[in-house]
C-alpha cells in the first residue's frame, strides 16, 4: 500500500494536532500490518558495498515491501535513505567503513584538534554525492507514493565523537574544553547546511512533507535529534557543552522528536525537556533492561514536563501504555499481526483511559 490509497491530508493534520498536544480524543496511531500479498524481490547484489550503494535495488526492495503491508490510523509509508549513523562525519570528510550489512561506522581521523582545519560540509565529497543521488531517487520515485526521510544525522557530541573517537572526546572535555566548544559550533553549522540540503531535495517532490527514521511528519521541516554520547557525561557537563545545541538544532525545525537512548542518558531528561521547541521524546530503555511499558515513571515524567511521546512495540504493549498515559502528544508506531488486530487497537485507542 502506498500514499495513493491514504488520506494524507488527514494524517498530516493528526500529526500536527499531536505535536501541539491537542489530540484529546485519542493518541496518534501509526499502524502497519501484513496485506497477505507476497511480492517478488529483485536479486541481491553480490557484495556488501553494492548492497549499500545500489540505490535502485534498495528502492525496488522497498517497493516490494509496500505490496506486502497495509496501513491504518495515521500509518503511512516512508523511505529512509540510510547510509549509517556516522554520515555526518562522512559529510565532514571522514572515511566510513561499509564492510558489514546493516550498519557503517566512521574511521576516527582526528588525532589532534590543533592539526584539524575548521570543520566544513564537503559537498564535493563522494559520500554526499552518493546521498544526494539516493535522496533524489527516492524523492522522485516516491512522488505521491511515499515520504522520504530527512536522515539519521548525528551531530552535536555524536558528530565530534565520530571524528575523534568517544574516549578521546571525553578527555578533550577536560583537557581542552574551549577547543571542544569551538568544534561544536562548527559541527552545528555543518548540520544546518546538511539538513537544508536534505529538505531542498525532498520537499519539492512531496509538497513540503518529509519523515525521518522515526516515523512522523508535518507540513514543513521535521527531524529526529539525539546525543547518544551524553550517556557518558553528567548533567553539569551536558548543560555546559551540549544542551545549547539541542536548542539550536530544534530551532532549525518546525517539529522534532528527541531520541533519548539508555538509562545512562536519563540524568539529562529534565534538561532536554526544558528545551521549548523539542516536541516529544522517544525513550529507549536499552538492551537487557525492562521493556518500554514497564517504565511508567519515566513516561509520565515526560508528559508532566509538557512533552509528547513517540512509542513503539506490540499491540499488547501499546494497550498497556495507553492504560496509564494521557493521549495528548502520544504517537504510537505499532506493527500489528493482522488487520483485525490493527482495527481493534485503533478502536481501543479512543476509549477513556484510567489516568
Amino acid at each position: 500500500m502506498d500514499m495513493r490509497h491514504l488520506d494524507m491530508n488527514a494524517i498530516v493534520q493528526r500529526y500536527e494536532m499531536t505535536f501541539a498536544r491537542e489530540n484529546h480524543d485519542r493518541p496518534l496511531m501509526n499502524l502497519t500490518f501484513p496485506s497477505g500479498r507476497k511480492a517478488a524481490r529483485p536479486p541481491s547484489p553480490p557484495t556488501v558495498r553494492e548492497r549499500w550503494f545500489n540505490f535502485e535495488w534498495r528502492i525496488e526492495c522497498f517497493e516490494a515491501w509496500l505490496e506486502e503491508v497495509e496501513f491504518l490510523g495515521e500509518g503511512f509509508p516512508g523511505f529512509f535513505c540510510n547510509l549509517g549513523p556516522d554520515v555526518m562525519a562522512g559529510f565532514m570528510g571522514s572515511e566510513l567503513d561499509f564492510s558489514q550489512d546493516g550498519t557503517s561506522w566512521a574511521r576516527f581521523r582526528v588525532a589532534d584538534w590543533n592539526q584539524e582545519p575548521p570543520l566544513r560540509f564537503h559537498r564535493e565529497g563522494e559520500l554526499w554525492k552518493a546521498m544526494e543521488q539516493f535522496l533524489r531517487l527516492s524523492a522522485e520515485r516516491g512522488r505521491g507514493r511515499w515520504l522520504t526521510a530527512s536522515g539519521d544525522l548525528h551531530t552535536n557530541a555524536d558528530g565530534l565523537a565520530a571524528l575523534r573517537g568517544p574516549e578521546n572526546l571525553l578527555l578533550d572535555l577536560v583537557d581542552c574544553p574551549d577547543e571542544v566548544k569551538r568544534r561544536l559550533r562548527e559541527c552545528h553549522d555543518v548540520f544546518a547546511q546538511v539538513l537544508q540540503a536534505h529538505f531542498d531535495i525532498i520537499h519539492p517532490a512531496s509538497g513540503g512533507l518529509n519523515t525521518s527514521w522515526m516515523a512522523a511528519t508535518c507540513r514543513g521541516r521535521y527531524a529526529v535529534l539525539q546525543n547518544d554520547f551524553s550517556c557518558m557525561v553528567g548533567p553539569a557537563m551536558f548543560d555546559e557543552f551540549f544542551r545549547e545545541y539541542v536548542e539550536k538544532e530544534s530551532r532549525l525545525l518546525d517539529h522534532c522528536i528527541y531520541h533519548l537512548d539508555g538509562p545512562g542518558a536519563l540524568c539529562h531528561l529534565d534538561s532536554i525537556c526544558s528545551c521549548p521547541r523539542v516536541d516529544a521524546i522517544q525513550w529507549v530503555p536499552g538492551e537487557g533492561n525492562r521493556p518500554l511499558p514497564q517504565w511508567p515513571d519515566v513516561l509520565r515524567r515526560i508528559q508532566a514536563a509538557g512533552k509528547g511521546l513517540w512509542l513503539w512495540g506490540s499491540a499488547r504493549e501499546a494497550e498497556e501504555m495507553m492504560d496509564y498515559l494521557m493521549p495528548e502528544g502520544c504517537m504510537y508506531s505499532i506493527w500489528c499481526s493482522s488487520r483485525g488486530e490493527a482495527e481493534a487497537l485503533l478502536k481501543n485507542a479512543g476509549r477513556r483511559r484510567k489516568i
